[in-house]
């Protein structure tokens, strides 16, 4: 299996266009395969607003270690969020599943044979419906939260701490403050973004499980280096767990691009596991 490493040379070029979706543009980048051949296309579904943002080298680094080893990629930001357009605002999770469902059903078209998605935190969430709809291929889910809502609750404590930092002086509220506000119908800002109740509600309608579709291939990665006993007991080869350093680097990080050679290299080589056989079943070649 072949390392893409910050200063290589890139695998292939890289370019960015503009997808049109419901009147938006969602901004995308096509990675394209070391080889003559792709293996499959993989669209990467990144995580939200804040988290994006500090895990967008590793990101890109993935993408380019997927383009070296046989696979055309395609990453996208989210309508209203990073390069894309769209108010904020006007988002919910279902917006946002839309978002990935439209970049699949453009990577099927894109003459690379078949689709995997491959989603972190927020994006396996909004990836696994999808999957579950028989529209891709594959599924590879990198630290998926059990719920949206929970990974929301997660960033309403992380932006406690913040308001600690920037506002000492200020009277103390609870993350119950603030689901009481987004409640009521008020916005709260959340690492820079407004949240309205309808992305809150949105949370609530989004969960994490073992995928029930028949067919098709997935993988789920931990990455909070939990002991293979702590891994569900059915279909234990479906799952994997590594240490990512602390913070993940979808958090603030001292590390500017986290060494996660280990999940990248297991996930590239379960895809082509899974390429291989695709290969078999359709009488071509990997």
């Amino acid at each position: 299996m072949k390392t893409w490493r910050p200063g290589d040379v890139l695998p292939g070029p890289e370019v960015p266009f503009y997808l049109a979706h419901e009147g938006e543009q969602l901004a995308v980048v096509q990675h394209a395969a070391a080889t003559v051949q792709p293996r499959a296309t993989v669209v990467l579904a990144g995580p939200m607003t804040l988290e994006r943002a500090h895990g967008y080298l590793t990101w890109v680094r993935l993408a380019r270690n997927l383009a070296l080893n046989g696979y055309e990629v395609l990453r996208f930001d989210y309508r209203g969020v990073g390069e894309s357009t769209g108010e904020f605002r006007a988002q919910t999770f279902d917006a946002w599943r839309d978002d990935v469902g439209a970049v699949a059903a453009h990577a099927k078209t894109s003459g690379a044979g078949r689709v995997v998605l491959l989603g972190l935190r927020l994006g396996a969430l909004l990836c696994r419906p999808i999957f579950e709809e028989g529209v891709v291929d594959g599924l590879v889910a990198w630290e998926p939260p059990g719920s949206g809502r929970a990974m929301a609750m997660d960033m309403l404590r992380r932006k406690l701490a913040a308001d600690y930092m920037e506002f000492p002086d200020a009277a103390r509220k609870t993350r119950d403050d603030y689901v009481k506000e987004l409640e009521r119908g008020a916005e709260v800002e959340v690492e820079g973004y407004p949240w309205t109740t309808e992305l809150w509600r949105s949370t609530e309608r989004y969960t994490f499980a073992e995928p029930e579709r028949i067919g098709g291939e997935w993988l789920t990665v931990f990455l909070d280096g939990r002991p293979d006993e702590k891994l569900p007991a059915a279909h234990r080869q479906q799952y994997a767990s590594f240490k990512a350093p602390r913070p993940a680097f979808w958090l603030q990080s001292a590390n500017l691009v986290a060494d996660l050679s280990a999940p990248f290299l297991f996930t590239q080589e379960r895809l082509h596991q899974w390429s291989n056989a695709w290969s078999a079943t359709d009488g071509g070649h990997p």
